[in-house]
């Protein structure tokens, strides 16, 4: 059994050092190589470093310049042809795959999806036509256009009877995950372009969006969030065909919260504490420790990354080394698990004289992070230092989420606080996705129950919305699409220094909500 695992592992280690090569051997041949994810953009490698390497037998994709990083760990190839080449690559701790792409600038020939979206096109655009006899329909398109931040992924246009117009979007059940979470963003970024051109020729008060069954719930949720007063926003669910839309039903916008019940084990943490300084000596201080949620296992970080897991109490198991090449310590590997800690240590700082490596890259927004919960008033002085808790899992009936921060203020209000590095489109709709959460479990007065917030009276009102994000990260339609949410939602923008690393700085931080 162990000699077939091992050969196993050895016919899968080949493939991947065979897909570097190749990986590296077709970004060099091209004149002016991009890398698209989802459709989507996100470098330019004639202005970008970048590199295919083996980390702890994973293959990873890395790109980067003065104001970013991005990886991607690549699993295997998913097409090639003359001019693109795609992987099947994953997010870290992502559990779905995406599709890397590497491509010419200018591409001999444009395919993605082309046909597809070419007939969705036409049987949405009939679709509505039988639905509105007599409407004029206007700008339909679903050609890309970065500059104004129009996706193909969707078929958009606007419908009009006289001066009367209102926008439309449909969204393929044959598009990627990414589409169906950023409709709305994208939807929103649409009205707010044609009632800047069109008022000339109508007013534009309606907003309807068509979406699959599988993209129904989520968006349902964040729409029962949007002014209605701003937008009259309707949805439908539509798979395409024949089939006449749907609107949606109210059910689906109830959200069904809970939470993982909070159990800190200071004993737990303590104890192990105590079994790391033995085999680590005074290096242990400069580790931080914390018990999961659930009070079962110890968590050894590094400004944010984990590198050691401690299981059990009585006969305690260590567990060293990053996901895929994590090893048990034994007496035999003792001098590596040092080597290991001191290595992490020495790299993972902000006085790194590496900023290239590995560890000074990884999980950036878990360093943020840990360096906001020791000390969360950095970003805003009236949040209480006192109770903090960071990557706490929220879940609804259909999706497991994790919120970067929960947090209250000095006077009991509770505040979620999500964090970014890079521009992000639906910034504000991953934000309320939580907030939504937060909303529910306050109403239903559960917080205490879940072992959060022992001893303090929560204020009777809905939670604060944090978004921080280093100040030129904000992408240019943030602040226009927080503005259709619900006046009820605070919304604070936190910019902060890009060399946060050397100290948090706050650049800016402004409260926003719905002035309609």
């Amino acid at each position: 059994m162990d000699a077939r695992i091992a050969m196993e592992h050895g016919t899968h280690s080949d493939s991947l050092r065979a897909l570097q090569d190749e990986i590296e051997t077709f970004i060099r041949s091209l004149a002016h190589p991009l890398v698209v994810e989802d459709d989507v953009e996100l470098f330019d490698l004639t202005s970008a470093s970048w590199r295919v390497d083996f980390q702890f037998d994973k293959l990873l994709f890395e790109a980067w310049n003065s104001s970013r990083t991005f990886t991607r760990r690549v699993e295997e190839a998913a097409y090639r042809d003359d001019d693109r080449l795609g992987v099947f690559v994953r997010r870290p701790h992502a559990r779905e795959t995406s599709i890397l792409e590497f491509r010419e600038f200018q591409s001999k020939k444009r395919r993605s999806k082309p046909e597809g979206r070419s007939t969705y096109r036409r049987e949405f655009v009939a679709m509505l036509q039988q639905e509105f006899p007599g409407w004029r329909f206007e700008n339909v398109s679903n050609r890309s256009d970065r500059e104004h931040s129009l996706s193909t992924w969707y078929t958009r246009g606007l419908m009009r009877q006289g001066r009367t117009g209102c926008a439309f979007l449909g969204l393929s059940k044959d598009e990627a995950p990414a589409a169906a979470d950023s409709v709305l963003a994208f939807g929103l970024i649409w009205l707010n372009w044609l009632r800047e051109r069109a008022s000339a020729k109508a007013t534009v008060p309606g907003l309807r969006i068509y979406l699959p069954s599988e993209a129904v719930e989520l968006n349902a949720q964040r729409a029962s969030a949007i002014n209605r007063r701003a937008v009259k926003l309707d949805l439908f669910e539509w798979n395409g065909g024949k089939e006449r839309p749907n609107r949606t039903d109210e059910k689906a916008s109830i959200v069904e919260a809970r939470l993982v019940p909070h159990r800190l084990n200071e004993g737990l943490v303590a104890r192990h504490r105590g079994l790391l300084r033995e085999l680590l000596g005074e290096t242990v201080d400069r580790l931080m420790l914390t018990t999961d949620s659930s009070g079962r296992f110890v968590s050894v970080r590094v400004a944010g990354l984990e590198i050691v897991r401690i299981e059990g109490d009585l006969s305690p198991k260590i567990y060293f080394g990053l996901e895929g090449s994590i090893r048990r310590l034994n007496e035999s590997n003792a001098e590596d698990f040092r080597s290991f800690v001191a290595h992490v240590l020495d790299r993972r700082n902000a006085e790194s004289g590496d900023t290239a490596d590995l560890f000074y890259r990884l999980q950036s927004e878990r360093w943020l992070e840990s360096m906001l919960v020791s000390d969360i008033s950095r970003i805003d002085p009236n949040l209480s230092p006192d109770f903090v808790y960071p990557q706490v899992p929220a879940f609804t009936r259909t999706d497991r989420g994790v919120i970067d921060i929960l947090a209250i203020t000095r006077d009991g209000r509770l505040a979620v606080i999500e964090l970014k590095l890079e521009e992000q489109i639906d910034l504000p709709f991953q934000a309320l996705d939580y907030w939504l959460r937060v909303e529910r479990l306050r109403q239903m007065k559960r917080f205490q129950d879940y072992g959060y917030f022992t001893g303090v009276t929560i204020q009777d009102a809905p939670p604060l919305l944090y978004l921080v994000v280093p100040a030129f990260r904000f992408h240019s339609t943030t602040t226009s699409l927080l503005r259709y949410l619900d006046p009820r939602i605070s919304v604070v923008q936190v910019g902060i220094n890009d060399q946060w690393r050397r100290g948090i700085k706050v650049l800016f931080r402004r409260e926003l909500r719905s002035r309609i």
